[in-house]
C-alpha cells in the first residue's frame, strides 16, 4: 500500500502527464495544420494551454493542503503561512467596519488558542480564485508557506500579459490572433511552470517544509 507522500507523487504525476499529453496533442494538430484551420487550432491551443496551467495550479495546492491535513498536525507546529490560513476567517471578522472590542478580544482569545488545536481548512474552497495571474500565484504559494521561486518571478510578464492576457481576450470574443509559432512556445513553457510547480510541491511534502 502505497505511502501517503508516493500518494501525493502519484496524484500530481499522474494529473501532469494527462495535461501534457493533451497540451502535446494540441500542438501536433496545430503543427499538421494550415491557413485558417492553423489559426483557429492555435486560439484553442493557447486557451487549453492557459486552462491547463489554471486547473494543475489549483489541484496542486489543494493536494497539499489535503497531504497536510492528513497529518493530524496542531496550528502552532505549522509555518506561519498555514497557521495564518487556519485563522483567516475569524481574522476578516474581527476587521469588519463593524468591528467591536468584544470581537477583537474574542479573535485574541482564539489566537492565544488555536496553536493547540488541530488544523481544519477546506482546501477546495482556498483554491477557488479568479485568473491565475502571476499575483494569484504568488498568494496561492504564500498562504501555504511556499516560496514565490526565482522561476515564476522571471516569468511574470509571460503569465499576466501572454498566458492570462490573450486567453482573457480570447474568452471575451476578441479576434486575439495567436500564430502556431505562438501557441506552441506558450504551451512548451505553461508545461515548464507545471513542471516547476509539480517538483515544488512534492519537495515541501517530502522534506516537511510546512512545519515551523
Amino acid at each position: 500500500m502505497p505511502t501517503l507522500l508516493e500518494g501525493l507523487v502519484d496524484r500530481l504525476d499522474g494529473d501532469l502527464a494527462n495535461r501534457r499529453r493533451e497540451i502535446v496533442d494540441f500542438r501536433l494538430m496545430v503543427d499538421a495544420s494550415s491557413g485558417s484551420r492553423r489559426d483557429l487550432l492555435a486560439r484553442a491551443c493557447h486557451v487549453m494551454a492557459y486552462a491547463h496551467w489554471e486547473g494543475f495550479v489549483k489541484l496542486a495546492i489543494e493536494v497539499y493542503l489535503d497531504y497536510v491535513l492528513t497529518r493530524g498536525l496542531n496550528v502552532g507546529s505549522l509555518n506561519f503561512g498555514l497557521q495564518s490560513l487556519a485563522v483567516r476567517t475569524p481574522m476578516r471578522l474581527a476587521t469588519e467596519p463593524d468591528r467591536s472590542i468584544e470581537r477583537i478580544a474574542d479573535l485574541l482569545k482564539l489566537l492565544d488558542g488555536r496553536t493547540t488545536e488541530r488544523f481544519v481548512v477546506s482546501p477546495h474552497d482556498i483554491v477557488q480564485t479568479g485568473n491565475m495571474t502571476a499575483g494569484t500565484l504568488k498568494a496561492l504559494l504564500g498562504c501555504v508557506g511556499l516560496e514565490y521561486l526565482p522561476a515564476y518571478q522571471t516569468r511574470e510578464k509571460f503569465i499576466d500579459s501572454v498566458v492570462c492576457g490573450r486567453r482573457h481576450r480570447i474568452a471575451h470574443g476578441e479576434w486575439q490572433p495567436i500564430s502556431g509559432d505562438d501557441a506552441r512556445a506558450v504551451a512548451g513553457d505553461v508545461l515548464v511552470l507545471c513542471a516547476e510547480l509539480n517538483e515544488q510541491i512534492q519537495t515541501a511534502a517530502a522534506y516537511e517544509t510546512f512545519l515551523l
